[in-house]
């Protein structure tokens, strides 16, 4: 009778000792990390990009993105990440567009021009050769996700009669502010460290309304969608 008891006792001991390895082994294999990021962002619209070029060699100036990200990894093979970054620009083409409006078809040119855009996003990720430690391409992710992206846009332009730029019509400033959505695909890959390092590559779509009322890209472009490229450092907790 004894011996049952013990035999139980011993058995109920392993019992929670397996118990509570597995509860062990399942909290560990729970991550969070956070970063930063610095991303080059390439529009694919024409007319998004004829306006605001990746680079322009006269004054070294190009379209940019800092990022912040703070996310959670589970079991290795997935994560959920939250992502604000802020997206801006102080340069615009040195070419002028042609826009019709109440007064008619006018040229007009941009002397000065500004546009930020906070994208806010909620970002899935697969690793999925998480599990093959040798392998380089452990830490490489297939990611998608989106949310909401806010739109700032301020242009000076000069107003004239035509593209020769004679007949001079004076100047006006005009604005754009709104939210709108936006979705994103990503293939990237980081490393190993604690404090590492990571690259990305993404293509986020940004459907606009295309209103034709204002003579600004955020009015007249039918998208703001973008090739992106990004480093990152990454702390893991």
């Amino acid at each position: 009778m004894r011996f049952k008891i013990f035999l139980n006792i011993v058995l109920l001991l392993i019992c929670l000792t397996d118990s509570q390895s597995q509860i062990k082994q399942r909290s560990s294999s729970i991550s969070y990390y956070t970063g930063i990021g610095y991303k080059f962002v390439i529009l694919t619209n024409p007319t998004a990009s004829d306006a605001y070029p990746f680079f322009q060699l006269s004054d070294g100036d190009f379209l940019k993105e800092l990022d912040g990200f703070f996310g959670v990894t589970i079991n290795e093979i997935f994560a959920l990440e939250f992502s604000p970054s802020y997206l801006f620009t102080n340069k615009q083409s040195s070419d002028g567009f042609y826009f019709q409006d109440n007064n008619g078809l006018r040229f007009y040119y941009p002397v000065d021009s500004r546009l930020n855009a906070i994208p806010l996003n909620l970002t899935f990720k697969l690793f999925p050769f998480a599990k093959n430690y040798s392998s380089f391409l452990n830490k490489m992710y297939l990611g998608g996700g989106g949310g909401f992206i806010y739109f700032n846009e301020e242009t000076t332009n000069q107003i004239y009669d035509n593209e020769s730029q004679t007949g001079y019509l004076g100047a006006r400033t005009y604005k754009n502010d709104f939210w709108t959505s936006n979705f994103e695909v990503t293939l990237g890959i980081s490393s190993f460290s604690k404090i590492g390092f990571g690259f990305e590559v993404n293509y986020r779509f940004v459907p606009l309304d295309n209103k034709h009322d204002k003579p600004l890209v955020t009015s007249l472009a039918g998208n703001f969608n973008s090739v992106n490229l990004s480093a990152n450092i990454i702390y893991t907790f």
